[in-house]
């Protein structure tokens, strides 16, 4: 299965993948990324989920609020990191034409 990664046709490159057939690269990335935010966006919520937990936890606690704060701004950051990515390669892959012979 994973014995030809690119396959050379008449000029063109099929590349072969787990995640569907593609014919650039840029498609390519961008089905990784779309699966990678599959996969991100629970684990994102599970984060703001802990982060709430640790406010509640804290009652008050100085430290402890500082603790929540710092998570929840480090997950709201994954987050914009993980759907920025998938924005920029489809911005990518719309604006960047495939060369064709």
């Amino acid at each position: 299965m994973f014995n030809k990664l690119v396959h050379a046709t008449e000029g063109d490159a099929i590349f072969f993948n787990p995640l569907g057939r593609t014919n650039d690269f840029y498609a390519l990335i961008e089905k990784i990324l779309g699966v990678l935010v599959q996969i991100g966006l629970p684990i994102l919520v599970l984060f703001i989920v802990y982060a709430g937990f640790k406010f509640v936890t804290a009652r008050g606690n100085e430290a402890e609020v500082t603790k929540a704060k710092d998570a929840l701004f480090w997950a709201v950051i994954g987050g914009a990191v993980l759907l920025g990515a998938q924005v920029i390669a489809q911005v990518i892959n719309a604006t960047i034409p495939v060369i064709s012979n």
